[in-house]
C-alpha cells in the first residue's frame, strides 16, 4: 500500500455511507445554524426551498416529506401506499428483503414476497409470475406494491423504458410502484436522463430519494407522484404525515436536513457528485479487469463487484484494505463502493496490491 494513504482513505471502499459530507451540505447546515431560530417541523425557509428544487426537477404535481434515514423512507412510503391486508413485491436479493430487518413487518403490516430472478434486474415476466398467487379472495394478501431499486444492489441501472414496463404491468396487475432511490442520483447519472423519466414521467407512485449516500450528513426525501386517477396519490399524501409521527420519524430541527436538500439541488451538486462516483467506480472496475479481475456485474453506477478468491481476500485485508463480501458466499465477490469523494490514487493503490498478489 501507498505511504501516502492510510487504511482511513481506503475504507470508502467499504460503502458510501462511510464517506463524509460534501461541501455544499456542510455549509449549508453551517447557514442553517448561524441563521438563529426556524419554525419546527417543517414550515421553515429551508424546507420550503428543498421542496421547490425538487419541484423544478420531477414537476409540479408531487408531494414531498422528508426523513432521516433510508429505512423509514422505504417503509413508510410503502406504509402510505397499502393497506396491511396486501403484498409487497421485491427482487430477493433487494434492501427491503435483506437489508431492513422486520421494518416493513412493523410499519407496513404487509407480506413480503421476495422473487427469485437470477442475479439481475426485474422483468415484467417476474411480476407477472409472481403477482399469480393465490385466488385472490379475502384468504390471500391483496395486490399492494412493487418496489424496485434504482441504482440496484447491485450497481445496475433500469432505464426509463425499463421502469416503464415494470410499471405499466403492476399498474395492469392491480400493484403502485415505489423505487428505493437511495442511490437514485447515480441511476439518473449512470442514465444521462433527466430523473423525471425515471419517476413520475416512467409511471412511478412513489420515490425514495437518496442524500447520504450522496453526501449528507443525514436525510431522504420521499416523493409521491400522482398516476391515473390519482386515488392512491391522495391518499398517501394525506396518510403520510401520520404515518411519519407515529412511527418516532418527524424531525423537529427540520431544517438541518432540508438545508442540505436545497443546497446540493439547486447548484446541481447531487448530480455532479453522483458523476464522480459513477466515473470512479467505471475506472476502477477497467483498472480490474485488466489485471484478470473478473466482474460479477456490471460497473453501470458507483459499485464495482470483483471476483477475488479467498487468499486474495485474505491479503487484501491484511494490506488494510476495507470492503464488504456481497452475495451469495460461494461467489466470493467483494462489493467496492465509490463515494462523491473517491480519489484517483485510491484506485491506484488498491490496483497496486491485487497487482502485487497476483504477480
Amino acid at each position: 500500500m501507498s505511504d501516502a494513504l492510510s487504511v482511513n482513505t481506503v475504507r470508502t471502499f467499504r460503502s458510501d455511507n462511510n464517506a463524509g459530507v460534501c461541501d455544499e451540505a456542510l455549509a449549508a447546515m453551517i447557514e442553517a445554524a448561524r441563521a438563529g431560530h426556524e419554525t419546527a417541523y417543517g414550515d421553515d425557509g429551508a424546507t420550503a426551498r428543498a421542496e421547490a428544487a425538487f419541484r423544478s426537477i420531477f414537476g409540479d404535481d408531487i408531494a414531498i416529506f422528508f426523513v432521516a434515514t433510508g429505512t423509514i423512507a422505504n417503509t413508510l412510503a410503502i406504509a402510505a401506499l397499502t393497506r396491511p391486508w396486501q403484498r409487497v413485491l421485491c427482487h430477493h436479493w433487494s434492501h427491503w428483503n435483506d437489508d431492513e430487518s422486520t421494518a416493513p413487518e412493523r410499519l407496513t403490516g404487509c407480506r413480503t414476497t421476495a422473487i427469485e430472478s437470477g442475479e439481475g434486474k426485474l422483468t415484467p415476466a417476474d411480476i407477472e409470475r409472481a403477482a399469480v398467487t393465490g385466488r385472490g379472495d379475502v384468504h390471500q394478501p391483496q395486490p399492494g406494491v412493487l418496489t424496485i431499486s434504482n441504482a440496484t444492489e447491485f450497481g445496475e441501472f433500469y432505464s426509463p423504458e425499463e421502469t416503464r414496463a415494470l410499471c405499466e404491468t403492476s399498474h395492469t396487475l392491480g400493484y403502485r410502484v415505489h423505487v428505493d432511490g437511495a442511490r437514485f442520483a447515480n441511476a439518473v447519472a449512470a442514465g444521462g436522463c433527466e430523473a423525471r423519466d425515471l419517476a413520475g414521467g416512467a409511471g412511478v407512485d412513489a420515490l425514495s430519494f437518496g442524500g447520504t449516500k450522496n453526501g449528507l450528513a443525514i436525510g431522504e426525501a420521499i416523493i409521491f407522484f400522482r398516476q391515473g386517477d390519482g386515488k392512491h396519490f391522495d391518499r398517501a399524501k394525506a396518510d403520510l404525515p401520520y404515518h411519519r409521527k407515529s412511527s418516532g420519524a418527524l424531525l423537529s430541527k427540520h431544517r438541518f436536513v432540508t438545508a442540505p436538500f436545497a443546497a446540493t439541488l439547486e447548484s446541481g451538486a447531487w448530480l455532479r457528485h453522483a458523476a464522480h462516483a459513477n466515473a470512479m467506480a467505471s475506472e476502477l472496475a477497467q483498472r480490474l479487469t485488466s489485471l484478470g479481475v473478473a466482474l460479477r456485474f456490471p460497473a453501470e453506477a458507483n459499485a464495482v463487484f470483483a471476483e477475488f478468491t479467498p487468499s486474495e481476500h485474505a491479503e487484501l485485508q491484511r494490506r488494510g484494505h476495507q470492503y464488504y463480501l456481497f452475495g451469495h458466499p460461494d461467489w466470493h465477490v467483494a462489493r467496492l463502493m465509490c463515494s462523491f469523494d473517491t480519489r484517483a490514487d485510491e484506485i491506484d493503490a488498491l490496483a497496486a496490491d491485487i497487482a502485487d498478489i497476483r504477480s
